[in-house]
């Protein structure tokens, strides 16, 4: 332990320091200030263990160093010396809880008995300081065990049958009723809308978590709170014991989606489930996930499980196709997004919006989008490979935001698409680059058509008409001129040559060298000279 002595006296430093046995109070190391602001700044230095001041001295007073101490919650034993026993004196000393109160000239073994009294003092401080660390690390090593049981539970990694469960409990010493009942409260983000606002996944799971687990059990706590992600979706499971005020419950709910909205910037939707035994808790967390996939009508709000969904229209709606075959073809982006939001936003006013009438709209308009691009010979699973296309569609279904985002961004791309191809040049400029880049590889006509999305007879019939030529022969000519620099250039053997230029068959190598150049490959080497530069015009 550490001792600090403070006194304005020398004298009564000096016999303190060498006349008290200290090591016998475990007390090793002793540092002396003679006023208040020198005992300060060893105070914050080295926080002592003890503290043995006078009470009266000419800069700063003993009870204005315990105040001091008190108020920067440093924790010391004060043992006030005096040399007057004052009433008011003792008084605030105690009111600072200081271990004892010695007047001078001091005796002796008072002053001992009060060090040890202090010492013993900090000694059981410090035990219950170590008990209380050990307890804080039990109860969250309890509450992370206690997790793990319901998140085992819950994703069925406990077996559903009440022996089963009752031996996980007893294996994980908790303390959980099997007998109880209880509810599920779902609470759900769609990815997309996290992906949308560029949140980093961990900061913003994270953040969710935290701030639902503080509304609901008032701090953040998670022995009975599970989040996890699942099919891109951000979920947070709250494990409530049966006899929960229910109104409470969607109070909470309803603060969580205002809260969500307001500081995170995504709607949220809570799911409460029925009441429910233990073993049937993971059959209703798939109910609940199922009940999510489903809901598009009412996202942002409270759904008690066993609510009745007012769908009437539930599989059998589609939309005008008619209306929106007219509007691709005249090429009006704007009134297709708008007619279709405005189309879905009435449908979920109503109600009459759920994942089955989603699904048929989603492929009415899939439809008519894949009939306008064959109208006009544009292969539409090729133009719809990318990666964002893929991954749009895939999130469609999830809600009217997500269909918005695909339908706008399939629109635009068949519109323009189309609004590009109809300047034909620039598709057959694309071919043209497409070829000149790639002549060394076995590329097919069908090769050429892929890259610019449009069927193969399409493309020859549009290349025919602005270049004058057969596609086969554009490739054969970019393959001829490529073979003509490297027989004047490189020492290369003419069937390496050919093969560099695209050709795996010499003597089809020779004949279309021949039929472009009037010579074959050797003839043409002969006559130009090895490393004559040519010059000829590029088509």
């Amino acid at each position: 332990m550490r001792c600090l002595l403070v006194d304005d006296d020398f004298a009564t430093l000096y016999v303190l320091k060498d006349f008290i046995n200290w090591e016998l109070h475990g007390i090793h190391e002793i540092d002396t200030a003679c006023n208040i602001a020198k005992a300060k700044e060893l105070i914050k230095e080295n926080v002592p263990d003890i503290i043995i001041c006078d009470i009266e001295m000419p800069k700063g007073s003993g009870l204005d160093l315990i105040k001091w101490v008190r108020e920067k919650k440093y924790k010391c034993q004060f043992i006030f010396l005096t040399c007057h026993e004052k009433f008011e004196f003792a008084s605030t000393a105690m009111a600072y809880d200081a271990v004892a109160y010695v007047t001078k000239p001091f005796d002796g073994r008072k002053v001992e008995n009060a060090i040890t009294k202090a010492a013993e003092k900090v000694k059981m401080e410090k035990r219950v300081d170590v008990y209380s660390q050990h307890s804080k690390y039990w109860v969250k090593s309890r509450a992370f065990i206690e997790q793990g049981f319901w998140r085992d539970l819950l994703f069925n990694n406990i077996f559903p049958q009440i022996n089963h469960i009752e031996n996980e409990i007893k294996k994980r010493h908790l303390s959980i009723d099997t007998k109880d009942k209880f509810f599920l409260l779902l609470v759900s983000i769609n990815g997309s809308q996290v992906e949308e606002l560029s949140w980093d996944s961990n900061v913003f799971s994270f953040a969710f978590s935290n701030m639902t687990s503080e509304i609901i059990f008032g701090e953040p706590v998670f022995c009975r709170f599970l989040n996890y992600v699942r099919n891109d979706n951000f979920y947070n499971a709250a494990i409530l014991s049966a006899g929960i005020d229910m109104t409470d419950v969607r109070d909470k709910c309803m603060s969580i989606i205002r809260l969500c909205k307001e500081y995170l910037q995504c709607e949220a939707t809570c799911y409460i489930s029925k009441q429910v035994e233990i073993q049937g808790l993971a059959s209703i967390l798939e109910e609940l996930e199922q009940t999510d996939k489903e809901n598009i009508a009412k996202r942002g709000q409270v759904i008690l499980q066993g609510e009745k969904q007012d769908n009437e229209t539930k599989g059998s709606y589609s939309i005008d196709t008619n209306l929106f075959n007219k509007l691709f073809f005249k090429g009006d982006k704007l009134t297709i997004v708008n007619t279709l939001k405005s189309e879905l936003e009435r449908l979920k006013r109503e109600s009459k919006l759920d994942s089955v009438t989603f699904h048929c709209i989603q492929h009415d308009f899939l439809q008519v989008v894949y009939s306008y691009l064959y109208k006009n010979e544009v292969q539409a699973h090729i133009l719809f490979l990318d990666q964002t296309s893929k991954k749009l569609y895939k999130n469609a279904e999830n809600s009217l935001f997500d269909m918005m985002k695909w339908a706008t961004y399939i629109t635009n791309r068949a519109i323009d698409y189309i609004n590009e191809m109809q300047q034909s040049e620039s598709v057959v400029e694309k071919a043209k680059r497409f070829i000149q880049l790639n002549y060394s590889e076995n590329i097919t006509n069908q090769d050429v058509a892929d890259h610019v999305f449009l069927t193969p007879g399409y493309l020859a019939k549009i290349f025919k008409a602005e270049t004058g030529q057969y596609i086969s022969n554009y490739i054969n000519e970019c393959r001829i001129r490529a073979a003509k620099e490297l027989l004047l250039k490189s020492d290369s053997s003419i069937s390496d040559i050919a093969l560099q230029s695209g050709f795996d068959n010499i003597s089809y190598f020779s004949t279309v060298f021949k039929k472009i150049t009037g010579d074959t490959p050797y003839e043409f080497r002969k006559k130009n000279g090895k490393y004559k530069t040519i010059e000829y015009r590029k088509k």
